[in-house]
């Protein structure tokens, strides 16, 4: 066993106690059923982590419904190439930047909002999203222009990109290690789901009512997400958290009773902003716990997803003469894969993981002489749940371009569909066990890991479609989805690697730190 390892166990011995019956725990035991808790929550009903499981799981719909808004909103204009082109006088090429810019700018953005989120809390950067990005939303739907609607786009992905990077912090206040994968898991398959529904939902309407139509429906439900946040979210970071049994600040659990907290502002930190903060997230290349989960992450996620939602519109256009509306119904095979796959990995992989927990305990007290009742969690147990959704994707992948490629011109059939729901099924199996060990791995720096998952995420998923339009053209559909499940494929080795040696390199981390 390493020391990493050992310190861990110890630390999370500390944290719950050597005795379920200390008198100190009687609180936590009478509101969670347990002690194994990590983290350990103080005995206030201001914490977060002692809210009613109905507030923790409302909340938690909210935000991850915030953050499937920006994959939502810059895919919501996919169906409305073809009216960009007549209707403001662009080439099909240029109709493609209005989702690639939003893109990108999803991706940078995290970087301000993050610390801007320590400073104020997490409640007032959601409401003020939620709020101008509707604006901008709207404002788009009345540009007459190609460069204004362009502009109202890059503002509008500006102010709804929060909850991708601040809503890993938001599970992570009020959530234990035990329920995490799940929880966790809700979040990533929203922002999984945001490509995908972008435009199920348009299809039709921009096919009947135009392109303008779409971006109103944006910014209403931009609109409905700041009423849901303003009556429903209430703060959760929570920074004076003290060990059970201990006296806890009265003055911070009137400020969070009743109405109050909806209806005032609270300061959290006065400290002056310092440039390390915004470039903080960059570390996170110098730690292959974090790193390569993420690029293994990013890379199913750009060559299932992202690569799908492009080209589902264009290829099955092609291959089978559908209107805006029929293309946008295939879109349906993605949504049943994304959610068939977070059945299986959110509440799988916590399973597991706890099991493993157990498991962990009773060889640990069999061989160090400690108590072998108590649950030991490591990151690197949940990563053995990534190679089955590794090679679903790829698998997917092949037979999406296969049998599109096989296709009879002009006759729709099922089994490009099939291979889309089987990709998109094994990448949210990768999804959220990647993202969730990643975070696991450096839970003190959850903030700076889910901004780092963001920008790499997004910045990836930019530059891809401007490479794997080349690729479809020049080798065809078979040779090109062959090509990137083969990518997929090396994702899954950096996550493997992550298992064998993921210990060390915290460790290391650790002492360098």
């Amino acid at each position: 066993m390493s020391l990493d390892e050992k310190n861990n166990v110890s630390q999370q011995r500390d944290e719950r106690g050597t005795q379920a019956d200390d008198h100190r725990y009687a609180q936590v035991l009478k509101r969670h059923g347990r002690v194994d808790l990590i983290p350990m929550p103080s005995d206030t009903p201001a914490d977060p982590l002692n809210w009613p499981s109905w507030r923790k799981n409302v909340l938690l719909l909210i935000v991850a419904f915030h953050a499937m808004q920006g994959p939502l909103g810059a895919a919501i204009v996919i169906p409305a190439f073809e009216d960009f082109v007549q209707d403001l006088g662009v080439s099909i090429a240029e109709a493609s930047y209005s989702v690639s810019i939003e893109i990108l700018f999803m991706g940078v953005a995290p970087l301000f909002w993050a610390p801007i989120s320590k400073r104020i809390g997490r409640r007032p950067v959601y409401l003020l999203s939620a709020l101008l990005s509707a604006a901008f939303a709207l404002g788009g739907a009345y540009t007459n222009s190609w460069g204004a609607l362009i502009t109202t786009r890059i503002f509008q992905s500006i102010f709804i990109s929060p909850a991708l990077s601040v809503g890993a912090s938001t599970v992570d206040d009020m959530f234990f290690s035990y329920q995490r994968g799940q929880k966790m898991g809700i979040w990533t398959l929203l922002v999984t789901c945001g490509p995908i529904m972008g435009p199920l939902i348009s299809g039709y309407l921009v096919q009947y009512r135009g392109w303008r139509a779409s971006l109103i429906l944006l910014a209403a439900i931009h609109l409905g997400l700041f009423i849901a946040h303003f009556f429903l979210g209430p703060e959760t970071l929570f920074l004076n958290r003290v060990p059970p049994g201990e006296p806890y600040d009265e003055d911070e659990v009137a400020k969070r009773s009743g109405w109050r907290p909806f209806l005032s502002l609270h300061v959290y930190s006065k400290q002056p902003y310092r440039a390390s903060e915004f470039f903080r997230p960059f570390a996170m290349f110098a730690r292959p716990a974090v790193l390569l989960p993420t690029l293994a992450y990013t890379m199913a996620f750009s060559y299932t997803n992202v690569l799908m939602t492009i080209f589902v519109p264009q290829l099955f256009g092609e291959a089978f003469h559908l209107t805006p509306g029929q293309v946008s119904l295939q879109f349906i095979a993605l949504l049943v894969g994304a959610l068939l796959g977070e059945v299986v990995a959110g509440k799988g992989s916590d399973a597991f993981v706890n099991w493993r927990a157990r498991k962990n305990a009773s060889a640990l007290g069999t061989s160090d002489g400690e108590d072998p009742t108590q649950p030991v969690w490591r990151p690197e147990d949940r990563l053995m749940l990534a190679p089955p959704g590794f090679i679903l994707a790829l698998v997917g992948l092949i037979v999406w371009g296969v049998q599109l490629q096989d296709a009879t011109v002009g006759k729709w059939n099922i089994t490009p569909d099939i291979g889309s729901a089987i990709a998109v099924f094994g990448q949210q199996l990768v999804t959220t066990v990647c993202v969730t060990y990643a975070i696991e791995s450096y839970r003190s720096e959850t903030a700076d890991v889910s901004v780092f998952i963001s920008l790499t995420r997004q910045t990836y998923a930019f530059i891809a479609p401007f490479y794997l339009s080349v690729a479809y053209t020049n080798m065809g559909d078979a040779k090109a989805s062959g090509l990137f499940a083969a990518l997929i494929g090396l994702g899954m080795l950096m996550v493997l690697a992550c298992s064998v040696w993921g210990p060390s390199w915290r460790e290391r981390s650790q002492k360098a730190d």
